[in-house]
């Protein structure tokens, strides 16, 4: 029935609007013109490897191996990712005065050494194990809250950066932004099984360790091609307003 009533409203279907001309069309531009920009072009990049090795990983990894590696209980997994929302409210504020004025990219860098500290965190614990299960547990649940410091401090700065370069075309540059979780969601628990399951989850650390450290270089390497201003080191000039005009 609600299909029903949708399908007889007027105009479903079509396009809202004027139609555009051939040259208004050519002129709108599609997701290849947002990838010939270059600085927009290395954050895809940097968000690509941070998400494939940091947000997929805290989903899929994260679990198997506190589990299967460091040998917890599923219950001290609830109290990490618990720990891991606490301390996304109660850093929240704090990390959005720090950031305010500073590079964006320099905050970036830090987001992908403070993932790889917590998967640091966490490998310590899969060798831990067993042999102090207290220690492990309380491995696991400070990689957890580690990491959801880094994840406060990417939320602000990822998307202001994005709106920074979108000069044009805001909505393909905020959806290619997006598109990276959902991406990466896809390739964190296709690789995240195979690798915790050699070597006893050591080659897993290695790989998300060093991604989310590569992530930071890219980050780095993205400054150079920014403004201060797109990089967040200075305010935007302001809107001059028109002088009166004389009666």
């Amino acid at each position: 029935m609600p299909g029903a009533i949708l399908l007889s409203l007027p105009h479903v279907g079509h396009r809202l609007g004027t139609a555009q001309t051939t040259e208004e069309r050519s002129s709108v531009g599609g997701y290849l013109a947002v990838l010939r920009d270059r600085p927009f072009r290395r954050l895809v990049i940097f968000g690509l490897v941070l998400t494939t090795c940091g947000y997929a990983q805290i989903e899929v990894g994260f679990t198997a191996y506190a589990i299967r590696v460091a040998e917890v209980t599923p219950r001290v997994v609830a109290w990490a990712l618990a720990g891991n929302t606490v301390m996304i409210v109660l850093s929240q504020l704090v990390v959005i005065r720090r950031t305010e004025g500073r590079s964006r990219t320099a905050a970036l860098a830090a987001v992908g050494a403070v993932f790889a500290t917590a998967w640091l965190v966490l490998g310590a614990a899969g060798l831990i194990g067993t042999g102090n299960a207290l220690v492990a547990a309380l491995g696991v649940v400070a990689c957890a809250a580690i990491f959801g410091f880094g994840e406060t401090m990417l939320s602000p700065v990822m998307p202001a950066l994005t709106n920074a370069l979108a000069t044009e075309l805001p909505g393909r540059y905020n959806a290619m932004s997006s598109m990276i979780f959902g991406v990466s969601g896809i390739i964190g628990p296709v690789t995240a099984g195979p690798l915790i399951g050699a070597a006893d989850g050591k080659i897993w650390v290695a790989v998300v360790v060093g991604g989310c450290l590569t992530a930071s270089l890219v980050a780095l390497s993205l400054r150079p091609l920014l403004s201060a201003t797109q990089d967040g080191r200075s305010a935007p000039a302001p809107a001059r307003e028109p002088a009166p005009v004389p009666c």
